[in-house]
């Protein structure tokens, strides 16, 4: 109706077309029909204002009736359409289909006051422990090179595959080749100075979404796009562009393959957009087992017909019925189509070497509804399962090397950091609900973080972070402040984080005689004074943390914790002791008068001490005589040359003398 009172308001009073004088009789309903309705009333014009009108959007402020932004879409050529709009608050997104059509608009908050280390979106960050740099790369095809201890840029190379994005990057064993996967379908193998010595032609010339390389010993992994593994073999690496060769294991997977890992000497992981974790054998490129949050199955060889049946993943109850299939068999339970269980990472805990006889967990997978998940491989159990960010959706993880700590990053720019060193070390019948003790939480950027590494730099553990808004930031474990790449003022990062190396060994044995030490004097504070030092401490505990942060220390890191803080201050590499007790019966008397002192001698007689002494009449040096008086005998040409040298030109001035003679009488 709105439409309507609009159009009518357009033309007012006109009407189309020629009038004629008067009716004849043989006007039949339909034609008085068609005269009324609405459409035939309007002219051209008007049809044109009402298209300019519908140019398909303009989004409205609902409380005072202004329209806030007009946006210009593509609008169905069908008069028969349907339009549904969905707008998500919570991340400023609005969704509009028009028919088969689906366009997604995102609200961007203003970045402008923000340091950017990129120009454009950030997608992969790694880490260089040979030469200590980070490397990045953006949704640009640009690569960047930043010093680690000062967060300078040294280098960056541009146009790396023309105008596509670069996906993910990798490290070769030696760190000397650097590989970059992009959405071309290529990825590059490049040297530090920029240049490309292979092209691996991924996508078969075509465009696909490359998630993650896997380097080993003898084969180059690269999945993200599809259900199996597209693999190249460095061996045959003899011309520029390369082809991909066969998997042997074939298709294992029933949905795009998203991610892989590898534990020496010949196991490797692929998790897909389904939840399902395919376990296989590097050496033989076969697959031997399937792990799910909801079952595990039994994968058989090519040779072997008889099916396999769906086993229990520890759950006390399945939402998927288990019936018997074949590898490759049509499955009965539903698939997840969603992506609640995707398989972002995966990550080994390669310093538990132990647990296929002690049991516990070796494999951390997270992804869909942000969850993560420990597994043990050995027994093909879920051990435990944590909801690490809610709502967040998919997240992201990484662990440092010795899998001390774990850190993870969601869709917000959210990163979370726990203590995983004593998690999962046991098998248990029953599956961990518990999440380890979360160290540390906050909003280093203000959008999705799209990579995590973790890195050791002169024995401290420093996050590295990439995200969607331009920017990658370093920061420590604990209470360190953030630093973003690419900022005006060089930091220094040994002087906020590295304190004088100590004895590993006798750190436990310190802190436990230190922690005693306060407690004795603590106990000889009367009760006010005890009271007051609780409040202190407490209120230490939450110092210099910014208001986007929260932190929740386990025991063992407390203690750790305020070890440091009470005990030791960095200040000139030196280690400045604090005492534990209070100055409780510290007195300031009256100072004593200092004794008159006399004052020295070269005081009261300055000149004797300090006046000039004349100066010594030196004797007068002779002068050295001429050369011409010392000269005893006049050299002449016979005493300067040799004998032959002057017999030579006695004959020369003879001929010439001759021939000139000669020369006269011929005259």
């Amino acid at each position: 109706m709105s439409c309507q009172k609009a159009a009518l308001e357009l033309n007012t009073g006109s009407q189309p077309g020629p009038k004629s004088p008067e009716r004849t009789e043989d006007v039949t309903a339909f034609e008085d029909y068609s005269t009324g309705l609405l459409e035939n009333q309007l002219s051209v014009c008007d049809f044109v204002k009402i298209q300019k009108a519908f140019e398909v959007l303009r989004l409205w402020d609902i409380q005072h009736q202004l329209s806030i932004q007009r946006i210009a879409c593509s609008f169905p050529e069908s008069q028969d359409f349907r339009c549904l709009f969905h707008f998500d608050e919570a991340h400023g997104r609005l969704f509009i289909s028009f028919n088969n059509r689906l366009a997604l608009l995102a609200m961007k908050s203003d970045a402008s006051k923000r340091v950017k280390s990129h120009e454009k979106a950030v997608t992969c960050v790694l880490y260089n422990s040979i030469l200590k740099q980070v490397i990045s790369s953006d949704t640009g095809s640009t690569v960047s090179f930043w010093m680690i201890d000062t967060g300078q840029k040294i280098k960056q190379f541009t146009g790396c595959h023309g105008n596509a994005e670069i996906s993910t990057m990798a490290l070769d064993a030696n760190a000397t080749r650097l590989l970059t996967g992009s959405t071309d379908g290529t990825v590059k193998i490049w040297d530090f100075n920029g240049y490309c010595h292979h092209t691996l032609n991924v996508g078969q010339d075509g465009a696909v979404d490359i998630s993650q390389i896997l380097i080993l010993k003898k084969t180059i992994l690269v999945t993200g796009w599809e259900r199996a593994i597209t693999v190249f073999r460095p061996q045959n690496f003899n011309q520029f562009f390369i082809q991909p060769e066969e998997w042997k294991g074939g298709i294992q997977h029933h949905h795009d393959i998203l991610c892989a890992a590898f534990l020496p000497p010949q196991t490797v992981v692929t998790g897909s957009y389904d939840g399902e974790i395919v376990l296989w054998n590097s050496s033989t490129e076969s697959a031997h087992h399937v792990l799910h949050p909801d079952y595990q199955r039994l994968l058989k060889s090519k040779l072997d017909t008889k099916p396999q049946k769906l086993l229990s993943a520890g759950r006390s109850h399945s939402t998927h019925p288990v019936a018997d299939q074949s590898t490759m068999g049509v499955r009965n339970f539903e698939i997840d189509t969603e992506g609640k269980n995707a398989v972002m990472r995966l990550c080994f805990l390669k310093v538990r070497k132990n647990t296929a006889v002690t049991g516990g967990a070796n494999l951390v997978s997270c992804g869909g509804s942000g969850y993560v998940r420990f597994w043990d491989i050995y027994k093909k159990q879920l051990l435990a399962e944590f909801l690490a960010h809610s709502g967040a959706g998919t997240i992201i993880m990484s662990t440092d090397k010795m899998n001390r700590y774990l850190t993870t990053g969601d869709l917000d720019g959210w990163l979370k950091i726990w203590n995983i060193e004593e998690y999962c070390l046991n098998s248990s019948k029953n599956k961990i609900t518990k999440a380890p003790t979360l160290i540390r939480s906050f909003q280093p950027h203000e959008d999705r973080i799209s990579s995590l590494e973790m890195c050791e730099l002169g024995g401290q553990l420093l996050i590295i972070s990439s995200s969607a808004d331009c920017s990658i930031c370093v920061t420590g474990v604990c209470n360190a402040p953030v630093w973003i790449f690419g900022q005006a003022k060089h930091w220094h990062i040994e002087n906020y984080l590295f304190l004088p190396k100590r004895d590993t060994n006798l750190v436990e044995s310190d802190i436990q005689k230190e922690i005693s030490l306060f407690s004795k004097e603590e106990s000889c504070l009367d009760p006010t004074e005890h009271s007051l030092l609780n409040k202190k401490n407490k209120d230490d505990s939450t110092y210099n943390v910014r208001p986007s942060e929260d932190i929740n220390l386990g025991i063992k890191y407390k203690e750790r914790s305020t070890y440091m803080k009470e005990t030791q201050k960095p200040y000139y590499g030196e280690v400045i002791k604090k005492s534990f007790s209070a100055f409780r019966s510290l007195s300031i008397g009256v100072l004593e008068e200092l004794p008159e002192v006399n004052k020295p001698a070269f005081l009261l007689d300055p000149e004797k001490y300090f006046r000039k002494e004349p100066e010594e009449e030196h004797p007068q040096i002779p002068e050295a005589p001429s050369l011409f008086e010392t000269l005893k005998a006049v050299f002449d040409e016979k005493n300067l040359f040799p004998k032959e040298i002057l017999d030579h030109e006695r004959k020369a001035k003879q001929l010439c003398q001759e021939k000139s003679c000669e020369v006269k009488k011929n005259k």
